[in-house]
């Protein structure tokens, strides 16, 4: 249907198909038959375009997302429901990369039914975590039988095996325990070696990588920290490239925290680049030999000259007293974390945006790169100065550095200004004093500083306003302040870190200073797929309405279990309209009014002021909160259904959310407990868990793996989940 060598798709394909007497007579009329022709082109493209993906349609690799569904029924596999995530949650890709590998393994699945090996396959598939089955007879320690004596033969753990000795515990483990007969799934007093049982282990944490990013300096005597920020900070293996139908093997495998024992023993497998650790000193890699592995609890070992050393439990190195490099310290390394929100080198979503910018990069190494912020910043103002047209930009940070400069941004109206991390990467930012400015990160929109502004005789032009958005940033030490009025503000997969990450640093650093600061009206500010510290409100309130305040998929951390996670100035309430969807609030929040909360936890009070409009549903909210009109919200619905006082009391502390750590830093942070209640971990409008991770589908992975490990398991075996991480 197209000219040979003619590209497909071009608006005059079939017009320059016609004998040159006929465009030429065309053209005389005004071109009324090319314009029929470029019409029947486009269908004719659309058509062949269908055609196209009809027979794509006939692989599982290739087929569009709704006809997964068909090829599960014809290969007769019960898929249950498809993880609904939102548009920027990492989860959507990889939600149909599981239900495409499941169904195209479905038929070798069943041929190898029975066998322990298929369990651990089934479970990678349902889940996308690394998993491994377990197959506790042949593990036990059993009485040997005279006449049998080889029957059940299992030699003592040996003490002088220090990698067997390490494994004591974990799904690695090749120990000999005694029977247990118990059974694994039991929800009272499970068991830990029935002899009947299989476990099935699953790693849920993933290793964040953190490339060539320079070390914090902790003294001035050669002492650094791996975490850019001085804390201390476990660090974990980067796991070796395997393929799926692989069951992990060896700690090198999987996700998991590196010991010093371990990494003592066996070197060459944890240290050196490509590795999951490694020191890069004046430019260059410490080579495997000058690595020793000490203790630096209390940062006391002595390093020999010509040696580096490194504790991998609390992520600290040093260097020999008065030898320390003269160009600064690079670490390459891995932690632990859920790989979700903030800012981290996880995949992230491209944001959709249509409107043209030019794109500054910012990198320590490489041409025709701006080394700080500051400078591609200036870089824009000079091009803006020769044109000004060019009113939006993009600043990208292309490394995983520290920028340690003033930030200080002035917007004026309709400016657009985005300034992101690379894909992979993850930079910190954290302003300095500098002159006379103090050492804060401020963006400063139009109207700010004005005299009388603030008040209603001098309320901005609605709908005019620069657009300031920061993406996969981390901003720490100082809070991002909001000044003057805005059009918009967005945070995506940003980290504004709060106080709880200094406490380990300094015990007696306050913990009531605010992350975010609002001055600016109207400043609507949208967070999502973020972690942020307390929010504090101090925009003007006469003739205005409250500022929208939107947050998604985030954490708001009051680092205090009473603080306040939202606030105004001076103790009062924020004048703000909240609009929370599947958020982690880890404090009390006092506001205006609050347009919708839906799916979300808050462990302390939720208090609006305006309560006759708005809506809270499918969350949690504790005592002493007032709201508007709340539905299926907890523990308002499970204490509807008890009497008694004492009743209630006990139905309320079940209910209550619990997470494996609130302290930012923490592997697990903010993520809910594995025996939640039902409530809480079921608990959203779509039967998904309630908080920040709710597009992670944790609880509903397990379902579909446990009814799918029903049908594969033989008969008379106890099959039992379990989380290594």
């Amino acid at each position: 249907m197209s000219a040979p060598g003619r590209r497909r798709g071009s608006d005059d394909t079939l017009y320059e198909l016609l004998p040159a007497i006929y465009r030429t007579r065309d053209e005389g009329e005004g071109h009324p038959l090319r314009s029929l022709l470029r019409a029947i082109a486009s269908e004719a493209d659309r058509l062949a375009a269908d055609i196209g993906q009809l027979y794509d349609n006939w692989f599982i690799e290739t087929c569009e997302d709704d006809v997964v569904e068909f090829f599960a029924e014809l290969v007769g596999l019960s898929l249950g429901p498809a993880v609904p995530s939102q548009e920027s949650a990492p989860s959507v890709v990889a939600d149909a990369a599981w239900r495409r590998r499941q169904v195209a393994n479905a038929i070798a699945d069943r041929r190898r039914k029975g066998s322990v090996a298929v369990l651990a396959q089934l479970a990678a598939d349902a889940t996308g975590w690394p998993a491994r089955a377990v197959e506790l007879d042949g593990l036990l320690m059993t009485t040997q039988s005279v006449q049998l004596p080889d029957v059940g033969r299992r030699p003592l753990a040996d003490l002088a095996d220090q990698d067997a000795l390490q494994a004591l515990g974990t799904p690695l483990s090749q120990a000999a325990p005694l029977a247990d007969v118990r059974r694994l799934s039991s929800h009272r007093t499970p068991g830990t070696a029935d002899p009947a049982g299989v476990v099935v282990w699953l790693w849920r944490l993933a290793a964040e990588e953190v490339r060539r990013a320079p070390a914090a300096d902790a003294g001035d005597d050669g002492t650094y920290a791996f975490d850019q920020l001085g804390r201390d900070m476990p660090l974990a293996v980067r796991p070796t490239a395997r393929t799926t139908a692989s069951s992990p093997a060896t700690g090198l495998d999987v996700p998991t925290e590196i010991t010093r024992l371990t990494m003592e023993r066996r070197l060459e497998d944890y240290y050196g680049p490509g590795r999951s650790i490694c020191v890069y000193r004046d430019g260059h890699p410490v080579p495997r030999s000058e690595i020793l592995v000490a203790d630096l609890a209390h940062w006391r070992a002595h390093t020999p000259p010509g040696h580096v050393s490194i504790d991998p439990e609390l992520g600290r190195l040093a260097f020999p007293e008065r030898h320390a490099p003269e160009d600064g310290v690079q670490v390459s390394y891995a932690h632990l974390g859920l790989a979700a929100i903030g800012g981290g080198a996880y995949e992230r979503p491209a944001p959709a945006d249509g409107r043209a910018a030019r794109i500054y990069r910012v990198g320590r190494d490489g041409a025709g790169l701006h080394r700080t912020v500051g400078a591609a910043l200036h870089a824009w103002r000079e091009a803006l100065r020769k044109d000004p047209a060019q009113v939006s930009a993009v600043i990208e940070i292309g490394d995983d550095g520290v920028y340690e400069e003033p930030f200080e941004i002035q917007l004026a109206a309709d400016e657009r200004l985005v300034l992101r991390a690379a894909p992979g990467r993850r930079p910190i930012l954290i302003p300095v004093q500098a002159r006379n400015r103090p050492a804060e990160f401020r963006v400063i929109g139009p109207e700010a500083g004005r005299p009388g502004y603030g008040s209603e005789e001098h309320e901005p032009e609605p709908g005019r306003g620069p657009v300031f958005v920061l993406d996969g940033i981390w901003i720490a030490g100082h809070p991002l302040e909001l000044m003057g009025r805005f059009g918009a503000v967005r945070l995506r997969h940003c980290t504004l870190v709060p106080e709880s990450a200094w406490v380990d640093i300094d015990p007696r650093r306050e913990l009531r200073a605010p992350s975010l600061v609002i001055r600016g009206i109207p400043c609507p500010v949208s967070i999502a797929s973020s972690v942020v510290g307390r929010i504090r409100v101090e925009s003007a309130e006469a003739g205005f309405d409250p500022i929208a305040l939107t947050v998604a998929d985030s954490v708001i951390d009051a680092s205090e279990p009473d603080g306040h996670a939202v606030r105004g100035a001076d103790g009062r309430r924020a004048w703000v309209s909240l609009s929370l969807r599947r958020v982690t609030v880890l404090g009390a929040a006092d506001v205006a009014g609050a347009e919708l909360v839906e799916d979300s936890i808050l462990t302390g009070p939720l208090r609006c002021e305006r309560r006759q409009t708005g809506a809270v549903r499918f969350s949690y909210l504790p005592p002493g909160s007032h709201t508007p009109r709340r539905t299926a919200c907890q523990p308002d619905d499970a204490l509807a259904e008890v009497h008694q006082r004492r009743e209630q009391a006990l139905t309320a502390a079940r209910v209550a959310p619990r997470f494996d750590a609130v302290r930012f830093g923490a592997p697990a942070y903010a993520r809910l407990a594995a025996d939640v209640a039902p409530e809480i971990a079921r608990g959203a409008h779509d039967e998904g868990e309630l908080g920040a991770y709710h597009d992670l589908w944790e609880a509903l992975r397990v379902a579909d793996l446990r009814s799918r490990l029903r049908e594969f398991t033989p008969a008379g075996t106890d099959i039992d989940i379990r989380f290594a991480t």
